[in-house]
């Protein structure tokens, strides 16, 4: 398990989070305000204490980019444009917050137990993307519904 995804397992298991979280609620008892804001391109930023989330996304998509964020402001110190700019650690640092999140909002054993065994049935179970949970799954919640799951 990357350093990423145990930070969010932890503050998960720490907070005695199941189900879909808040992750408003999250970020707000770390300290940070969430805004939704009318970001055209943009998704989510980080600014001063808040985290901006672009008012044209639906809850799954805004649950997952607070948490994206989150794991920015946690694991990720310091002014973000100036490292994207001037430094490789960008692509690095967008796994690890896409790490953080998939783990503050889901849950491997919480999805097993519950019988979920492809990815469109985790997405749905914990509220968020299903391309998320695609993209930051292990083997066996890579399948969806239609397909055999670890094919």
């Amino acid at each position: 398990m990357t350093r990423a995804r145990r930070r969010g397992a932890d503050l998960r298991r720490k907070l005695g989070l199941t189900g879909r979280v808040d992750a408003e609620t999250v970020a707000n008892l770390h300290g940070f305000a969430v805004q939704r804001l009318p970001l055209l391109i943009q998704k989510e930023l980080e600014v001063d204490g808040y985290i901006g989330i672009a008012d044209r996304l639906g809850p799954e998509d805004t649950r997952w980019y607070i948490a994206h964020s989150l794991g920015h402001k946690l694991m990720h110190p310091g002014n973000h444009l100036w490292v994207y700019r001037n430094s490789m650690l960008g692509c690095k640092y967008e796994r690890e917050a896409n790490d953080f999140a998939r783990n503050l909002l889901t849950d491997d054993w919480e999805a097993i137990k519950e019988g979920l065994t492809c990815s469109l049935e985790v997405a749905h179970y914990f509220g968020v993307p299903e391309e998320f949970v695609r993209l930051q799954a292990p083997l066996g919640f890579r399948g969806r519904a239609d397909e055999t799951v670890g094919s």
